[in-house]
């Protein structure tokens, strides 16, 4: 399983990187799209669908997708990018609520089909969102790949400071295996991987400093992701989300912590101070 993993791995981050630094906008949206809507096959699953409904819920979240592009220069107050970048941040954030009392309440609400679908339609549109708008902002394909670098990082440290120190359960009634210490190794690796990226994107003192604290909640928030995922895993009985990576399960298995990460890093990209 470890091998297959690691082959798995082997062959995917060297072409993602690459079409991060070499497609165009347009393209990477179109991928991350197409990825997301596989996602949403599984999130259907989740809910429990069957196979018309699964499709009918991949449709939904196709035509969200199409009206925030369509939307995306129209005359509004905020983008149609950026609302549903900040309307995942908030669910992000209840998401932990959830963490923390699972099971209790879960079938009642999002265990049932409205809420966890309503749920799955903002969680899989605003990557889409995130990654299309950092992409085409200044410094773009940098940032597209500093997010992934953290999230990857996040994991690594995770895993390997899990191993090492792991002593202490972070949510044990919703993945057993996570550890506190582990989730720490996570945060510091992200937050020294955000002190290296800051110094490549040309940022002051102050500037770093503040982009290390993003670091590290973009890993926590991660996470989170990771973690809701499990959530929904566990309510509908499956291992893994899907299949599609052999080793690492679905989309949903191996995006859940990007899910989380994409539209909070954009949001935390906003709040940075001023070049110090």
């Amino acid at each position: 399983m470890l091998a297959t993993r690691i082959a798995t791995a082997a062959v995917v981050v060297p072409i993602a990187v690459l079409g991060m630094l070499f497609l165009p906008t347009g393209a990477i949206a179109l991928v991350f799209s197409a990825l997301m809507l596989l996602g949403a096959w599984e999130w259907g699953g989740l809910v429990r669908l069957e196979t018309t409904g699964r499709g009918v819920f991949v449709a939904v979240v196709a035509a969200v997708m199409g009206l925030v592009v369509l939307l995306r220069n129209a005359p509004l107050p905020v983008s149609a990018e950026l609302f549903v970048i900040g309307l995942a941040c908030l669910w992000w954030l209840a998401a932990i609520a959830w963490i923390v009392r699972y099971p209790q309440g879960w079938s009642s609400v999002l265990g049932r089909l409205g809420p966890g679908a309503a749920v799955g339609v903002v969680a899989l549109v605003a990557p889409v969102a995130a990654v299309t708008y950092l992409h085409q902002s200044d410094d773009g394909v940098l940032l597209l790949l500093t997010l992934f670098v953290l999230v990857w990082t996040a994991d690594t440290g995770a895993y390997f400071a899990g191993k090492g120190f792991g002593r202490h359960k972070l949510a044990p009634r919703v993945s057993p295996g996570k550890t506190i210490e582990g989730a720490v190794g996570g945060l510091v690796a992200a937050m020294i991987m955000g002190a290296a990226a800051a110094w490549l994107l040309g940022y002051g003192g102050g500037r770093t400093i503040a982009f290390m604290v993003l670091a590290g909640w973009v890993a926590a928030v991660s996470i989170v992701g990771d973690l809701t995922i499990s959530m929904f895993k566990r309510h509908a009985q499956r291992k893994d989300s899907g299949t599609l990576f052999p080793g690492h399960g679905g989309v949903l298995d191996r995006l859940d912590s990007v899910l989380a990460a994409a539209p909070w890093f954009v949001a935390g990209l906003h709040w940075l101070p001023a070049q110090v």
